[in-house]
């Protein structure tokens, strides 16, 4: 996980980097998530949020992973405020993914 603060101490993310950064940063991370599923071999690539799954579907296009998103649990969310974790499992069983394994 990468965290990038604003002076005053406000979480930035990553889409509202300057554009320049934002290029760099997005290649390296597309490189690095094709090495860890090369790697790894998973069933699922599942981004936290709206934003990681977009980055990951950028990554991975051509690719044959399924790629799905669960809520991002981030406080200035209502809707990730109320039972985040029942939320993610009913998400979760929805992709197919069995917890149980």
């Amino acid at each position: 996980p990468l965290v990038f603060m604003e002076p005053s101490g406000r979480n930035r993310t990553p889409d509202r980097l300057p554009e320049a950064e934002k290029r760099a940063l997005f290649r390296h991370c597309d490189r690095a998530l094709l090495r860890l599923v090369s790697v790894l071999a998973p069933a699922w690539v599942v981004g936290v949020g709206h934003f990681a799954e977009t980055r990951a579907r950028a990554a991975l296009d051509g690719t044959d992973m399924r790629i799905g998103r669960i809520l991002h649990p981030s406080p200035a969310s209502p809707a990730a405020n109320r039972g985040w974790s029942r939320q993610v499992e009913a998400q979760l069983a929805g992709l197919g993914i069995d917890l149980a394994d």
